[in-house]
């Protein structure tokens, strides 16, 4: 039927994701050392509780041509964060670009070396010095989004380079004096700090570094703001002791299938597997505040030979004789489909991800492709307005260049999100014992908005002459939608309080996006 999306993986670029999945495409790309992971030495932590005078240089001027950010009321109703990575900016990129849709531009990605200078000759830092770096920084300043550098540490093995790093304050002065002044010539709004892996041997003086950072950064940018790209596995020692130095922790949840996988699946279920966002987001939840998380979204996925067409598919081991599996981007995916019209897609409901099989009659397998599709980044969306999370983080910008549903979805949850609360509610079973009259109070919520509702569902009974006899609460999310029934088993009051007649039941939702009431529901209390 087809040849091998081969395109597709020329298209893209690396994932980035936990290290011990990433390291097997960054060899490949040429990204890092040709390095088996072993166990990592332990770290000591820094001894200087305080950046030195090498960590606070003089001010240093802004690059010409650079403008400041015009700060402005936006409509966005949560963040917006994106990581632009320097094989995804090119003169056209700004024009490109949705700023309406965003709140923050990172910059990926500066590396440190190990005795804390940055790596001036990296791809990643000549990008940030071009001219299409500042053409970008300056659209999304006068739209009011936030730009940022990615200070990147990426290590393997025994973490040579990173104990070496957290090991000595001279280094850590060293880097934050460097990136300060960088950021002061790039007038940027902050940082982005993004070290892998960061395993239980380096986590504390990891958090300690962060500390430092943060503390010089403020010092002399107090508006900035600075986020830790951290791992969805991250432990929670290392997600507390990250909270009190960042505004930020984009939380990498994907590439839970990724190249190395020997069965097809998603990049990032959802929900209904072993390890999954939601999993990984309540581990982050039960340390840090929800304010500071923003969920990661991976705008990507892989395409793997398999040994049948059916949904989870096992990995056909023998690359040399199938062919090898293709990082994809929703890009490429969508050309590939756009040009196969006999490919259908499909859509995972289960997990959440968008797949399809084809036929390779080049290396003569079947081969699967699993990707997020606007389907499941609309699942993660809602999730994530329905925890209260910051907001989303998307891998990367650039992914679905030419096509706008990923866009689209965020503009509908995001930017211009409605909400439309239906209620109703009715008594039944009223009957009276001995002492006490009690009744069923039936309630029924309907959310046909596009964005989930948290907020307080509550009723009240009132009898003939207007008072409250008996009420009841409780806190009700609900999805877009969807409908929630609730039947509570209530006591009006007592036979010789009560007075026969006509009462009421009003039943009210309140939730942060407005508020709404059922008609009253009038019944008759004959006791």
């Amino acid at each position: 039927m087809s040849r091998p999306m081969r395109a597709m993986q020329k298209e893209g670029a690396p994932p980035r994701h936990r290290l011990s999945k990433v390291l097997a495409v960054l060899l490949g790309a040429g990204l890092l050392s040709s390095v088996g992971i072993a166990g990592s030495a332990p770290v000591a932590r820094a001894t200087a509780s305080t950046p030195s005078a090498a960590a606070t240089v003089s001010l240093t001027a802004v690059d010409p041509g650079i403008q400041p950010i015009v700060r402005q009321t936006r409509a966005l109703t949560a963040e917006v964060f994106g990581y632009l990575p320097y094989w995804r900016l090119d003169a056209n990129t700004a024009g490109q670009l949705q700023y309406d849709l965003l709140s923050t531009i990172g910059f990926f990605g500066l590396g440190i070396k190990a005795d804390g200078n940055l790596d001036t000759t990296w791809i990643g830092y000549k990008s940030y010095l071009s001219d299409d770096a500042v053409a970008v920084t300056n659209a999304a300043h006068a739209a009011g989004v936030r730009v940022m550098p990615t200070f990147q540490l990426f290590d393997s093995g025994t973490l040579p380079k990173m104990t070496a790093f957290l090991n000595s304050t001279t280094a850590q002065n060293r880097f934050i004096g460097q990136a300060l002044a960088l950021m002061d010539r790039r007038s940027a709004d902050g940082a982005s700090l993004d070290f892998e892996p960061v395993p239980a041997s380096v986590e504390d003086a990891y958090a300690a570094f962060v500390g430092r950072f943060h503390t010089a950064m403020k010092a002399r940018f107090p508006r900035a703001i600075l986020v830790n790209a951290t791992s969805a596995g991250a432990s929670t020692n290392l997600i507390a002791r990250l909270v009190p130095n960042v505004e930020q922790l984009f939380a990498m949840t994907y590439n839970y299938h990724w190249s190395g996988s020997t069965v097809a699946g998603p990049i990032a279920p959802l929900d209904n597997a072993t390890r999954t966002v939601k999993k990984h987001i309540a581990r982050f939840l039960s340390v840090a505040p929800a304010s500071k998380i923003l969920l990661g979204e991976g705008i990507y996925g892989y395409d793997w030979p398999v040994t049948s067409n059916g949904p989870y598919a096992t990995v056909r081991a023998n690359r040399t004789l199938y062919g090898g599996v293709w990082s994809v981007t929703y890009r490429s995916v969508h050309d590939f489909l756009a040009a196969h019209p006999d490919v259908v897609p499909q859509e995972d409901i289960v997990q959440g991800s968008g797949w399809f099989s084809y036929r390779d009659t080049e290396n003569n397998t079947w081969r699967q492709v699993y990707f997020e599709s606007e389907v499941s980044t609309a699942a993660k969306d809602d999730y994530a307005i329905a925890k209260g999370l910051a907001g989303i983080g998307l891998w990367t910008l650039g992914n679905d260049r030419g096509y706008t549903q990923i866009w689209d979805v965020i503009h509908a949850k995001f930017y211009s999100p409605s909400h439309a609360i239906a209620l109703r509610g009715t008594v039944f079973h009223v009957s009276a014992g001995s002492t006490y009259v009690t009744a069923d109070v039936w309630q029924r919520i309907a959310n046909s908005g596009n964005v989930p509702e948290t907020g307080t569902l509550g009723w009240v009974i009132r009898d003939k002459y207007g008072l409250s006899r008996t009420h009841g609460s409780k806190t009700v999310t609900i999805y877009p939608g969807k409908t929630a029934t609730y039947i509570t088993h209530a006591t009006i009051g007592t036979r010789r309080g009560l007075a026969a007649g006509t009462y009421r039941l009003y039943l009210t939702y309140i939730a942060r996006s407005g508020t709404w009431k059922a008609t009253p529901f009038a019944f008759r209390q004959p006791y």
